[in-house]
């Protein structure tokens, strides 16, 4: 038998059927003409199989900066207590299901909306909500797993494909070239030595031809508040996204996930197209970190000890 290409990496699902994964996320939002918004939570997955599929679930969430849901601390409270609820299933083949449990958010959810949503659009606004966790926990699967598996990649080449994806801040899909490879070997995290993991980068902009159509409506969202922006007066429009991913080839064990999206765009301040260039920009960043454990055991229970007799009188 010949032996096998260092060059090659073969990227496969193989998840433990059982672990706890102690879990960091940070979100980031930076948006021209406001604060900065941080919210980094953490908490405890735990893998499992049953009922023929891979179950994880979540615990122990807690969180610091910003909230990471609007109202008061109890309702964010409610919210998160919510959430552990709810359980995503992915099939033995690394196909995401879906998640169940979702509609255990929805009492929590309503109480957050309160007051900041006329009563009679609440319906309306909680299937929103779900709907937006469904796709959310899809897409980033998708990015840290789904899209990986199976695939045979050549270290250090880089491929290209097209697909379907949502402009953001458009709310319409437009087709994408993506452009994607495996950089490196690299450790898993700064705690090991060995290189067991590879670096994966992917990086995908819609198709120029499909921007002009919705420039208007992406442009009009990041101005928000601020002077609207005239159609003659845009320079330049850029939408892009890029993922970087620390994986184990071999499982598809994500490490380290981060996704960033970014949307500029280049006007001229004043009226028509010869003022001075004027900015307006969102970046949406998404980082986490995973630790994996062996399941925690109850510990063994310690053998009562017998009481020594009283003498009789």
């Amino acid at each position: 038998m010949g032996r096998a290409d260092p060059k090659l990496v073969r990227l496969r699902f193989d998840w433990p059927a059982a672990a706890e994964v102690q879990a960091t996320q940070r979100r980031t939002r930076t948006r021209t003409g406001h604060a900065p918004v941080t919210t980094t939570t953490r908490f405890t997955q735990r893998l499992e199989r049953r009922e023929g599929a891979l179950r994880i679930s979540t615990s122990g969430t807690t969180w610091e900066g910003d909230a990471p849901y609007p109202g008061p601390p109890a309702a964010v409270e409610g919210v998160l207590r919510a959430a552990e609820r709810v359980v995503q299933v992915v099939s033995p083949e690394g196909e995401f299901r879906g998640l169940e449990g979702v509609e255990a958010l929805r009492p929590a959810l309503a109480r957050v909306l309160a007051g900041s949503v006329p009563p009679e659009q609440v319906e309306r606004a909680l299937g929103f909500a779900e709907s937006s966790m469904q796709a959310q926990a899809q897409e980033m699967w998708n990015l840290a797993v789904g899209f990986w598996i199976g695939a045979d990649l050549e270290l250090g080449e880089r491929y290209g494909m097209r697909t379907e994806a949502e402009v953001p801040l458009a709310h319409a899909e437009a087709e994408f070239e993506q452009e994607f490879s495996v950089r490196r070997r690299v450790p898993c995290s700064a705690r090991d030595r060995e290189e067991r993991c590879v670096e994966v980068t992917l990086r995908s902009a819609p198709d120029p031809a499909a921007l002009p159509a919705l420039a208007r409506g992406v442009v009009a969202q990041l101005a928000g508040g601020e002077a609207p922006v005239a159609a003659e007066a845009l320079r330049e429009l850029v939408v892009e996204n890029e993922l970087l991913l620390v994986t184990e080839p071999a499982r598809l064990l994500p490490h380290r996930v981060v996704w960033t999206r970014t949307v500029r765009a280049t006007a001229a301040a004043g009226e028509g197209a010869g003022g001075e260039p004027r900015l307006l920009e969102q970046v949406d960043r998404h980082e986490a970190d995973y630790r994996y454990d062996a399941p925690r055991k109850k510990p063994p229970r310690k053998p009562k000890r017998a009481q020594p007799r009283s003498a009789s009188r």
